[in-house]
């Protein structure tokens, strides 16, 4: 089974010759095998199916027949109709469906119905011959789409990205189903004004959620809405990524205010955007990034082409890609992240932790104490992170990143000390724990005179082509630091000893002046030249934010530390390889 020439135009609407033939046919090809796949998922392989599962497994099987012309429409048919099956059963007595513990949950339910939206459209949009095998498919999820539609234009949401998931799904029922309620409600959230900053990113600061949320969101609701504003919003967002997307794919998170801050994230979600806007605009550097997402493969192909088909330009080809130079600097300043590429190495600078302003580690704020990552090829140095011995408070999480050539400079002042007695006859409430920012204690801390002791770290980091060099300095009280670098994957170390005691197992400590990290059997890796530590077994405190519920801030991989005391200024070298 192959896509014509007459199917791609019908689908593109455009010349011959505009028409990206090889990637329509490659999301074709990719889609089939997806298709196949879940034509033959049996009833063990859905049992650990959501809602959200079952409706994108529909929406893969819908896209892929309408883009085939419907060669293959039983197996594919009776498989849909299994998942709707099962859909229709999960939808609660509200309308709404539950994913594990957000009980009836509005945006849960806003996910599944923008996919059944979605679905309907192609089907409504297909040929006589192509809509007539769905027409029953059809009538079923219009049933579970009116049953949804009231709850929706009531419910409400947790999180920014929540509501253009909600007011998408609102505005692809109204076009469906025009329905003044439910159009007026999707209104009203927009109303609230996109939540972008002034470096081009959402207010969660998340990959994940511009990618899979946020972008498809607000450019089906300028489709739907006929809002063409939002696009522009979108495109921001998209020009904002092309410096956070390192070579292999991987999307920069470290500022992230949601879950991915601590977990590595593909950038191939982004696609279709990245390609409607660059097309669209003319802009190469969305090309380029569009091809490399492309040029490394798609997971989600079935995805892709529903996309396409919903929006044709999509199918069009790509101006011609730009690619940065090799020596080049992005800072995000509302985020406090700087991005540097020299040649082959690329690094990120953060300073923009949400900790020095709540003193708090919660979902919904930025809380990595990375201060550096670099890569160069295969070899990643996952982390740099820096523990005062100091009150527990942990790893610092700077307030500043000033700019320098090359790099910047992240400056953290910390600050506790001891309570004095309340004053004789002034007002006083020891019944209750109050916060002293650290901890909470019936003590009635503001009413109190402290004796402060602070302390101020400055890291100085910059970039070259062959990797970082870092330098840490101390003002204030004396006391003892570690450093933790954190390599991806598992390495061989010489050079250091294996940690002792509880730390036995978990890594190494650099206590001389080199260390080298290798892949097993040789490759990519990294050469450690350290001066002004010493050899005092590392402390390295994650911080009583931590310890106390006897959890741990852990970073996956190869990790080495170091032991100084801030009295004595510290360098280190890092050449990746």
């Amino acid at each position: 089974m192959s896509i014509t020439s007459k199917t791609l135009l019908h689908m593109i609407g455009q010349d011959e010759a505009l028409v990206d033939q090889d990637f329509v046919s490659d999301l074709f090809q990719g889609a089939l095998v997806q298709a196949a796949q879940l034509a033959s998922t049996d009833a063990d392989d859905m049992a650990s199916w959501g809602h959200r599962e079952l409706m994108r497994a529909v929406l893969v099987l819908v896209a892929t027949d309408i883009a085939g012309e419907g060669e293959e429409p039983p197996r594919w048919l009776e498989a849909s109709e299994r998942f709707v099956y099962a859909l229709a059963g999960m939808q609660g007595v509200g309308g709404l469906f539950s994913s594990e513990g957000n009980l009836e949950s509005p945006p849960d339910t806003a996910f599944t119905i923008n996919d059944l939206c979605s679905a309907v459209s192609l089907i409504d949009g297909a040929g006589d011959s192509l809509r007539g095998p769905w027409s029953s498919i059809r009538s079923q999820l219009e049933d579970i789409a009116m049953r949804a539609a009231p709850a929706l234009a009531t419910g409400g949401v947790h999180t920014p990205n929540h509501r253009w998931e909600v007011a998408s799904a609102l505005a692809g029922l109204n076009a469906l189903w025009p329905d003044a309620k439910v159009r007026a409600r999707a209104e009203l959230w927009l109303a609230e004004g996109i939540d972008i900053d002034a470096d081009g990113l959402y207010s969660e600061r998340s990959g994940i959620y511009a990618a899979e949320v946020t972008n498809p969101s607000l450019l089906n609701i300028a489709r739907d809405l006929d809002k063409p504003e939002l696009r522009d919003v979108v495109l921001r967002n998209l020009r904002a990524y092309v410096a956070l997307v390192e070579d292999d794919g991987e999307v920069e998170n470290v500022h992230s205010r949601r879950q991915d801050q601590r977990l590595g994230y593909d950038v191939e979600l982004f696609l279709s955007p990245l390609r409607q806007l660059a097309i669209e605009h003319g802009d190469g550097e969305l090309a380029g990034l569009a091809a490399g997402i492309v040029s490394r493969g798609l997971r989600h192909p079935g995805r892709h082409l529903a996309e396409l088909l919903r929006h044709p330009a999509i199918g069009r080809r790509l101006p011609l890609a730009v690619e940065a130079p090799l020596a080049h600097e992005t800072f995000y300043e509302a985020s406090k992240l700087l991005r540097v590429r020299r040649g082959s190495v690329s690094a990120s600078l953060f300073a923009g932790s949400d900790f020095s302003r709540t003193g708090r580690i919660s979902s919904g704020l930025a809380n990595s104490a990375t201060l550096v990552r670099a890569r160069r090829g295969s070899a990643v140095l996952r982390s740099v992170r820096l523990a005062p011995t100091f009150f527990s408070i942990g790893c610092i999480r700077p307030q500043s990143l000033d700019r320098i050539e090359n790099g910047a400079v992240l400056r953290e002042t910390r600050r506790s000390g001891y309570y004095e007695p309340l004053p004789v006859g002034s007002p006083r409430d020891l019944s209750e724990p109050v916060s002293e920012g650290r901890y909470f204690a019936s003590m009635d801390f503001e009413n109190r005179s402290v004796d402060a002791m602070a302390l101020t770290t400055v890291v100085t980091a910059t970039v070259d082509d062959r990797g970082v060099s870092l330098g840490f300095s101390f003002e204030g009280v004396a006391t003892r630091y570690a450093v933790e670098l954190v390599f991806d994957g598992e390495l061989a170390v010489s050079g250091a000893e294996p940690l002792s005691g509880v730390d036995a197992g978990t890594g190494w400590w650099l206590s001389g002046a080199t260390a080298e990290v290798a892949a097993f059997g040789g490759g990519s890796g990294a050469t450690i030249e350290a001066a002004g530590f010493d050899d005092v077994y590392p402390d390295f405190d994650e911080g009583e934010i931590f310890g106390y519920v006897g959890g741990n801030d852990d970073i996956p991989g190869t990790r080495l530390l170091l032991s100084g005391s801030t009295l004595t200024p510290s360098t280190l070298r890092i050449t990746l390889s």
